[in-house]
């Protein structure tokens, strides 16, 4: 309990003051002594204000036509426009209302809801080329962010970040053009000038034969230059970990014996002398590399034409040179085992691969949210999808070109599958063709969306198509998810800060860097859905409410819904100057119009009205919603094919008068029946003793003085007080996170 002088001010003539608040967890028994310090007599007046704020709310007003508000207040229930994210977050029936919680760093404050998106979610989608490269176990340190660059730390080679977990990462590579001489390999250990790489492998019809340049191994970051399209090949476009071969000629040679010339197709060769040449060696002959199958005496079976080389007609006696193979190397890749670090995030993880194969590189929908040019598009293997919202999948980049996205419930590839499945299209809807400009897939979660769906590309046809074989992703949809923003009220103790933590229901959760959203946050004190005016007491260390801050109303219902909605400026609340009758102009009613044009700076889009035309064409006006942000005298224009398209001008009227969001300064008095005593004498020199005052919770005690020389104490006591109850929406938990908190 508080007890003793509770306020005491000298304010200046002629203006309304707050002499003294009550905490909203309090009533003051209070006696307010005014004394005139002056010669002259004055007077003043008192006024008892029951709210800090009036916030004039969007939405449709009943007294200008509208419907009635839907918006549900109960007074005593917390509002609040505070926001944290968190994680790893509530489901709905654990973030009950009214629970307090301590973080680590002595931070305090109250749950008033979940913060639940509604409208559509858009996924913006790209085709990428890219690998699933393992990391050394534990290796990873931090968290690697979404389309940042990762570089080599010893080879410099550079890849693209596109998702990933603790043992792996979606890595997006560039191709080596025809061009390129100096390529990154996985090692250059047992490389020597003059050797030929096979970039490829024997069956490959593509493969090309390069050879190593003289001084053309760099060992400090395992970069060759090479001549490129050598042995009569054809230079390739070279992927990400392409296996390729290096070979070093060996001193076992021999020649040509077979009489005539080494005919084309020949599978068997007669040499002079076969010592050495053993099942599966590779030899050169001329430009040609050959596959020794088998040695009979000084015959060879071979298989022809071997890593892109050309299967051609020998003479008789050129040299038949065996090759010694000196090991697999990865080309256009990094360096065996070394570490990788992101170039925004700056973690960091060991390489583990595989150099007796080529690097899988896939194509995969990589999807952001944060919009069509962003950068940071990631590959999600398993994509969430909660109930109520729906989820759009913008396909209008070129890359998506081919790969039209759709659903299956029942089979990764959808129709495409082996088995095949079906494709699903409940709440779906596709629009446009893939790769071009307004092309999407969505889907609309609701109750009845089945639980596991997979997207996958149907770009081709053919039983079953192979081409766009594994592009797509899995998604579970939540019925019951974990939100992760959350509302909070009654804020207090140290600040908070990311990283700081606390425990609700068994469950830690984390505050996420950058996930503090500080706003004004208080209870409802009164609420008048006819003219969508809120009276609010601010909580304790709350700032202002202001033009434009958005925040849940508070409905008492079990498992009730909350709806958003914002204080607003510019909303019109009048109009006149109303366009004059004309004769073309249909008579009718025409309900819940929107402007075709305006004139005006307001949101004209949330502006609505209704339009009535009598039989001489003269229209009567009211509003349905007064939009936002518009001004004085502007004028709104309703185009005549709108008002049954008659042949009349345009209808025009202008903006009367409008709303202030707040409706005045928090110290000033809002309302003439909050007085209580008024223009009272009190002589000069005296003492006037005022008893018997009673300040409940949340409510102002304002003073108005006729003259500057006026001073005011309050004495009294405050002791806690249930007169603000607190009624706060009940939750059942249907996963078990308790009951509500009782009021």
């Amino acid at each position: 309990m508080t007890a003793g002088r509770l306020a005491a001010k000298k304010p200046g003539a002629t203006t309304n003051t707050v002499l003294y608040r009550c905490p909203t967890t309090v009533s003051g028994s209070t006696v307010v002594n005014v004394c005139n310090q002056s010669g002259s007599g004055a007077s003043y007046r008192m006024a008892l204000r029951d709210y800090d704020q009036v916030l004039h709310l969007d939405g449709p007003e009943s007294e200008n036509g509208g419907s009635a508000s839907t918006y549900k207040f109960t007074r005593g229930n917390p509002i609040s426009a505070y926001k944290i994210e968190i994680n790893p977050g509530f489901t709905f029936g654990n973030a009950i209302p009214g629970t307090e919680f301590t973080t680590t760093n002595a931070s305090t404050a109250k749950i008033l809801d979940i913060f639940k998106a509604t409208g559509t979610i858009t996924y913006y989608t790209q085709v990428k080329e890219i690998s699933n490269t393992l990391f050394t176990t534990d290796s990873l340190a931090g968290t690697f962010v979404g389309g940042e660059t990762v570089t080599g730390g010893g080879s410099g080679y550079t890849a693209i970040f596109r998702g990933g977990d603790q043992t792996s990462a979606y890595l997006e590579f560039t191709s080596y053009g025809t061009g390129v001489t100096t390529m990154a390999f996985s090692r250059t250990t047992g490389l020597a000038d003059g050797m030929y790489v096979t970039l490829g492998g024997p069956d490959d019809s593509d493969a090309e034969v390069v050879t190593i340049d003289a001084g053309g191994i760099n060992d400090l970051v395992d970069q060759v230059t090479l001549t490129r399209a050598q042995l009569g090949t054809t230079a390739r476009t070279v992927p990400a970990g392409l296996a390729s071969n290096a070979w070093a000629a060996s001193a076992t040679v021999t020649t040509i014996n077979e009489g005539a010339t080494y005919a084309s197709g020949d599978t068997t060769l007669t040499v002079t002398d076969s010592t050495g040449f053993v099942s599966g060696g590779v030899v050169l002959i001329d430009n040609e590399l050959c596959v020794v199958d088998a040695v009979n005496g000084n015959d060879l079976t071979l298989t022809r034409g071997r890593y892109g080389t050309a299967d051609v007609d020998h003479n008789d006696g050129v040299n038949v040179t065996l090759l010694t193979d000196n090991g697999i190397y990865l080309v256009n890749y990094f360096q065996e085992g070394e570490t990788i670090t992101g170039g925004t995030s700056n973690a960091s993880a060991g390489l583990n691969y595989l150099t007796t194969q080529s690097a899988v590189i896939d194509n995969k929908y990589v999807v952001t949210t944060t919009g069509s040019s962003a950068t940071d598009h990631t590959f999600i293997g398993q994509l969430s999808l909660n109930i109520d919202l729906t989820y759009l999948f913008d396909l209008s980049h070129s890359s998506n070109t081919g790969y039209p996205l759709k659903l299956s419930a029942d089979a990764a590839e959808g129709p495409n599958g082996n088995p095949p499945g079906t494709e699903y299209t409940q709440g779906v809807s596709k629009v446009g063709t893939a790769g071009s400009s307004g092309a999407y897939t969505s889907i609309a979660i609701d109750e009845n969306t089945a639980i596991t769906l997979f997207a996958y590309a149907d770009g081709t046809t053919g039983s079953p198509p192979t081409a766009t074989v594994d592009v797509g992703f899995g998604i579970n949809v939540q019925t019951d998810p974990a939100y992760t923003e959350i509302y909070i009220y009654d804020v207090g103790g140290e600040p908070l800060a990311a990283g700081d933590t606390f425990t609700v229901n068994n469950v830690t959760q984390t505050i996420q860097q950058g996930g503090i959203t500080a706003g004004p946050y208080g209870y409802v004190m009164d609420w008048d859905p006819a003219k969508a005016h809120l009276k609010v007491a601010l909580g304790e260390g709350s700032t202002a409410f202001a033009d434009n801050t958005e925040f849940l109303d508070t409905p008492t219902l079990n498992n009730g819904t909350r709806i958003m909605t914002k204080a607003v400026s510019g909303k019109i609340l009048s109009i006149n100057s109303v366009g004059a009758a004309d004769a073309n102009r249909a008579a009718g009613t025409y309900a819940n119009l929107t402007a075709d044009a305006t004139g005006a700076s307001g949101v004209i889009a949330k502006a609505r009205f209704t339009v009535v035309v009598d039989g001489s064409g003269a229209a009567t006006v009211t509003i349905v919603d007064g939009g936002e942000d518009f001004a004085v005298s502007e004028t709104i224009q309703i185009n005549d094919a709108q008002l049954g398209n008659g042949g009349a001008a345009a209808l025009t009227f202008d903006v009367a008068t409008i709303s202030t969001a707040e409706q005045t300064s928090q110290t000033g008095l809002y309302n003439a029946e909050d007085y209580f005593m008024y223009d009272k004498a009190i002589a000069a020199n005296t003492t006037d003793k005022n008893s018997s005052i009673i300040v409940g919770p949340g409510q102002n005690l304002l003073v108005y003085s006729s003259a500057g020389d006026l001073s005011y104490v309050v004495n009294g006591f405050e002791a806690a007080s249930g007169d603000l109850e607190v009624i706060n929406m009940t939750k059942i938990d249907t996963e078990g996170g308790g009951e509500a908190p009782a009021p």
